[in-house]
Formats: C-alpha cells, sequence, structure tokens
C-alpha cells in the first residue's frame, strides 16, 4: 500500500526530471501512479490500518489529483471501496512536490512570451532558463520583456548593460537576470550577440592603512586598474555596497573593496586580491547570501563577516522584509551560514549592512582580522 508521503517522493523524482519540458509542451499528458490496494489477506491481517491507508488518500487536497477507486467484494468482509491509482496533471505533480508556486510562476512568465511572440519557438530558450523563470513575479517578466523587444528593434546598438533605455533596468537587474535575457535574446533575434554586453565592472577601494599604500587612499578601477595598484594587504575586506567601508575606522594592514554587487567574482582576477587573505561582508539577505557562495566558487577560502546569527538577533529591530528574495540554491556555504539563509527565508528578512551598529561593526571586523593575520603568521 502505498502512502500520501509515498505519492509526494514520486512527485518529486518526476518535477525533476520533467518540469522543464513540460513547460514547453501546450498539453502536457497526466501521469499515472498505481497505489497498490491490499489483498484480502493484507486486509484481514490489519483491518484498521487499511481503514487508516484508505482515509488518508479520501482526505487529500492537492488541486488537480484525481484518486481513482476500485471496488472489492470479499467474503468474509463485503464491499470495500479502495484507492487504486492517482491521475495527475504537471500542475497537480507540482503541488503534489510542494512546488506549486515555482509552477504557477514559470507558467505566467512563458504563456506571457508566448503571448508577446506567438510565431516563435522559444522552446529551448524556456527550457534554458527554466529555473529563473520560476522565480519571476508579473513585473519582473514585464521588464524581461520590455529589454528583448529593445534588444529586437535595435539590433547592434552595441550600448553596454547599463546604457540600454529601458525603465528600471540597471546594472543589478543585468546581474540577476542576464542568464534570463541571453537564451531568449538568441530565440528572438538569432544573434548570439544580440544581449547587451556586460559593463566592464568598476569597483570602489580603500585603503584602510594609510601604510600600505603612498598613492590615493581612496579609488575606483576595474580589474586591470586594481591589478595595476599593487597592493600588499594582509587581509582584503570584500563589502556588497559602498557606505559600510566608507565610514570604518582605521584597520591595520586591510584595503576595503566595495559596490561590487555580483561582480564580486571579477576580484578573483586581481592577483594581490587573490594572494591575501579575504572577508567578505554583505546584506543579510537572500542576495548577500548569493553573492558570498559565487564568491566562494572562485575564492574557496574567502570568510564572512559580520553575516552571522548574531548579528540578524541583535539588530532584530532594524529588520525589513526582502520584496524579492532568491529562491534558488546557493551552493558554498558553511553549515552555520546555510543556518542562517534558512531563518532568512522562513520570513524573507533582509538586515542591511548599514543597520548594523557602527561599533559593533569595527569590533566584530577588529576581531576577524586579528585572527586572521595571527593565523597567517602561526603558519609562519
Amino acid at each position: 500500500m502505498r502512502t500520501v508521503a509515498d505519492a509526494r517522493d514520486w512527485a518529486e523524482g518526476q518535477w525533476q526530471r520533467n518540469w522543464k519540458r513540460w513547460l514547453t509542451t501546450a498539453e502536457a499528458d497526466a501521469k499515472s501512479w498505481p497505489l497498490h490496494p491490499p489483498s484480502q489477506a493484507q486486509f484481514a491481517a490489519d483491518p484498521e490500518a487499511v481503514a487508516r491507508w484508505a482515509r488518508s488518500w479520501r482526505d487529500l487536497r492537492v488541486a488537480g489529483v484525481e484518486v481513482e477507486w476500485v471496488e472489492r467484494r470479499w467474503p468474509a468482509y463485503g464491499r470495500q471501496l479502495l484507492p487504486q491509482r492517482i491521475v495527475a496533471s504537471p500542475e497537480a505533480i507540482a503541488g503534489l512536490a510542494g512546488h506549486a508556486s515555482e509552477w504557477r510562476r514559470a507558467n505566467a512568465s512563458v504563456a506571457r512570451l508566448r503571448e508577446q511572440w506567438p510565431g516563435l519557438d522559444l522552446s529551448a530558450a524556456t527550457r534554458l532558463a527554466a529555473r529563473a523563470l520560476s522565480r519571476l513575479d508579473d513585473h519582473q517578466t514585464e521588464q524581461l520583456i520590455a529589454v528583448l523587444a529593445w534588444l529586437i528593434e535595435h539590433p547592434g546598438s552595441d550600448l553596454w548593460e547599463r546604457e540600454l533605455p529601458v525603465p528600471g533596468i540597471d546594472t543589478k537587474w543585468w546581474e540577476q537576470h542576464r542568464s534570463l535575457v541571453e537564451p531568449f535574446a538568441l530565440a528572438l533575434t538569432g544573434q548570439q550577440d544580440a544581449a547587451a554586453p556586460p559593463n566592464d565592472p568598476v569597483f570602489g577601494v580603500r585603503v584602510l592603512d594609510p601604510g600600505l599604500s603612498d598613492g590615493p587612499q581612496q579609488f575606483t578601477a576595474g580589474v586591470a586598474g586594481l591589478n595595476a595598484a599593487r597592493l600588499v594587504p594582509r587581509v582584503v575586506l570584500m563589502s556588497e555596497n559602498q557606505v559600510p567601508v566608507l565610514r570604518l575606522p582605521a584597520l591595520p594592514g586591510v584595503v576595503g573593496i566595495h559596490s561590487m554587487g555580483f561582480a564580486a567574482v571579477n576580484l578573483a582576477k586581481v592577483a594581490w586580491i587573490r594572494d591575501a587573505p579575504q572577508l567578505y561582508w554583505g546584506d543579510l539577505d537572500s542576495y548577500g547570501f548569493r553573492i558570498l557562495g559565487q564568491l566562494r566558487q572562485v575564492l574557496p577560502n574567502v570568510r564572512s563577516v559580520l553575516m552571522d546569527a548574531r548579528t540578524l538577533h541583535r539588530h532584530a529591530e532594524l529588520i525589513i522584509a526582502e520584496p524579492h528574495p532568491y529562491r534558488g540554491e546557493i551552493g558554498y556555504l558553511s553549515a552555520a551560514e546555510r543556518s542562517v539563509v534558512a531563518e532568512i527565508r522562513r520570513g524573507d528578512l533582509r538586515l542591511e549592512q548599514e543597520r548594523i551598529d557602527k561599533a559593533y561593526a569595527h569590533a566584530e571586523l577588529t576581531a576577524a582580522v586579528a585572527t586572521i593575520i595571527r593565523l597567517a603568521e602561526d603558519r609562519g
């Protein structure tokens, strides 16, 4: 006898294997799954267990899941009505597996794209971008369509990302949605380079120890400029945002890099950053941890600071709601970091860097820097 929990496991497997294909199929077939109702001998062994099992299927309330019943006539027990199989549409399977909201968002986005460009085959692009589509709300879908429409109308414009004259579209939008734009731009235009080229990222630098440089203590530079700076810090502090670094007092041995967002991964191309111990400090929200995960993929030893549960709880009254949280998987996090992400996601929380008490932040950063320097000295 297969249980409702078994059915949810089956639905999860069906979802993982098929959902991207279902998005591109106008009328995807419903799936049938047998429930293996008991024999007379099994019924006789524990009729109460069978009754509970049948009741669990009768009580199942998932839209689109149809339970088919079969009648058994046993001389000793009379007529018994038992669940025999379930039949579920893709939408129902998504609901049974706990992915109803993802399916609804992805389906709505795909329907809107088809409505906008009904004569074009967007199947390949849809499958490539399915996970990103499942995170879009209606407003974000309209932004995507506006960008794609502009690219179609202005082929070969050679504008950089931040130059596109589309309302509401900025560099951060591109950082979050480039994986969506590229496959659909290719499908709609047939040009590999139809999407606007990414901007050469520019980072802010603040030398927090004046003894590290005779040059300017604050400047902006791209990757080439950073490499040319040839700084030799004992610790590099990388900050998602600008203000937290600008308001810091001196930190011996430290160079601060700020205003990076998702461009942070480019810092791995800078030799003196690669060679120094690194700290990363971002917003306590889903995107702050997503940036950390991406950064750790290219700089495996980077440590997070001021992104722990104690900092979150200490500033609980300053937490706000994250309006459009990132729902996807975030890799390369420690167990403690994953625990904080789980807590944040339970309430879609955001604690911005700028909201953290200055004295507390300075004390935590000073302690983290001292620990890194001490460990480096111990290693000789």
